[in-house]
């Protein structure tokens, strides 16, 4: 034995990843696939723009005229939830700003400035087009 080289140390193994050990979190971090949209199908702006457009409070409107409008771009659930809906009784007449759209997992959420409070559409694509499944209002 050599003491003049002092006393032999064993190497410490190291690993690229110190968290590699802890093993999978379980949570997906691949983004969503874009919904499939048929040949033709309105962009998800354009049905929240006339959806929100054909909501607002119009005078001299019926009930049944009124969910007409709002039909082509409402899920079936959204138009037998507004069916005892008065239209008079929608809130606002005026949108005053251009819509926001933030993707939510495979909904986007549609907010519009309008007089009084802001306008809530959540939308979702059902056989290949964008359709407003549920509708809020934030009062100001």
């Amino acid at each position: 034995m050599n003491d003049a080289l002092g006393p032999t140390v064993a190497p410490v193994p190291t690993t690229a990843d110190p968290y590699a050990s802890l093993g999978d979190d379980g949570v997906d971090e691949t983004p969503a696939a874009a919904p499939s949209l048929s040949k033709g199908a309105a962009d998800v702006s354009t049905v929240a723009n006339r959806f929100a457009k054909a909501w607002l409070r119009k005078p001299g409107i019926t009930g049944e005229q009124w969910r007409a409008e709002l039909k082509p771009d409402a899920s079936v659930d959204l138009i037998a939830e507004l069916a005892d809906t008065d239209p008079a009784d929608v809130p606002t007449a005026t949108i005053t700003g251009a819509v926001q759209l933030k993707s939510a997992g495979p909904a986007t959420v549609a907010k519009f400035p309008a007089e009084g409070g802001t306008i809530v559409l959540e939308l979702q694509v059902f056989d290949g087009r964008w359709q407003v499944t549920s509708l809020d209002w934030e009062a100001a």
